[in-house]
């Protein structure tokens, strides 16, 4: 073979192997993320993955309002790639309290390998701002702290100390409100417990059937997420509660209060509130109590999770047997400048 028809054969060569190169290996290829005041949910989908390998991909987004300091959301997702070469997920999270207009921007990571910009949709938001704050004081109940009964209990038990509204007014039918409960305390003795934060969303398209769950992520101390349709509203609604470890404090009896202070978009909200508190010896966390967050068959707070229901025994506000949530205290009252 002569040499320029050998140079012309390794020419061929090389274009061949050029062209059969590989395309990137280990990329996350998209990253979708919806999302409202309340929160998100991101998709993301990668390929070209090893199997049987462990990845992960992680994310932030900046929330920049028209006015003030932007805010900056982070996750992470660990996943296994089995035996396929392509994974997918979709999670939620919550954000922290927004109020007022915001950008989105953003972008996701598929670790050690490469990142590309996040689709948001929309790709702005505008939220309820709070107009109306009552103060702890505002919405004490009346009389004398709530009494609380002396009780005995085995080791890892905890108390299920929980709070609901009645139904309020002032809220719109054709807009969002939002409602925060924040600074949320039990107090014994004058010994202080902190609970999460509670926040109401009253949203006209929501679903008929309200949902509740815990956001454990949460700064200070997690923060329970209630959203129900103003068209469709109980005579109980669940805002906050938290499962406290029984001490020598909280099983010695005593009296008690709960406090907390509201935050509300609509100036013209108005409500009446109870709490109560009862014994389980089993539970699995928050979220896996499965909290009913309005008046059913059972109140609002009960816990239908069945292993907790058949763990309670008697305590501080019940005598067990199926009050599952206590009984309840006297009423308090919250009411806003502009309720009627």
């Amino acid at each position: 073979m002569n040499l320029t028809k050998w140079l012309g054969v390794l020419g061929i060569t090389l274009m061949v192997a050029l062209c059969a190169t590989p395309a990137l290996a280990n990329h996350v290829d998209t990253a979708t993320v919806n999302a409202n005041c309340n929160g998100y949910a991101i998709s993301l989908a990668a390929s070209a993955l090893n199997p049987n390998t462990n990845y992960t991909i992680t994310w932030t987004i900046t929330l920049t309002p028209t006015s003030g300091s932007p805010i900056t959301v982070t996750g992470s997702d660990p996943f296994y790639s089995q035996i396929y070469t392509t994974a997918s997920t979709t999670l939620t999270a919550n954000f922290p309290p927004l109020a007022g207009a915001y950008t989105l921007s953003g972008t996701a990571t598929l670790v050690g390998f490469n990142t590309i910009p996040i689709t948001f949709s929309p790709p702005t938001l505008s939220c309820p701002v709070p107009v109306c704050t009552i103060p702890a004081s505002g919405t004490a109940i009346p009389g004398d702290a709530v009494s609380w009964n002396k009780f005995s209990a085995p080791s890892g038990a905890v108390v299920w100390i929980h709070a609901h509204i009645g139904t309020p007014s002032g809220v719109s039918t054709t807009t969002t409100t939002t409602v925060q409960f924040t600074g949320v305390t039990f107090v014994l003795n004058g010994i202080t417990y902190a609970l999460p934060d509670g926040l109401l969303i009253f949203s006209p398209t929501a679903s008929a059937t309200p949902m509740t769950s815990f956001d454990s992520t949460f700064t200070p101390n997690g923060r329970w997420v209630t959203t129900l349709n103003p068209n469709k509203l109980s005579d109980e609604i669940f805002f906050d509660g938290n499962a406290v470890p029984v001490d020598s404090n909280i099983s010695g009896g005593g009296k008690a209060t709960f406090n907390y202070t509201t935050l509300s978009s609509s100036n013209s909200l108005k409500f009446s509130w109870q709490w109560s508190a009862a014994v389980f010896t089993y539970w699995p966390g928050n979220n896996a109590a499965q909290i009913l967050p309005y008046h059913q068959s059972d109140h609002a707070g009960t816990p239908e999770n069945k292993q907790v229901q058949q763990s309670l025994i008697q305590g501080p506000r019940g005598g067990g047997g199926s009050n599952y949530t206590g009984s309840w205290s006297g009423t308090g009252h919250g009411q806003c400048p502009g309720a009627n």
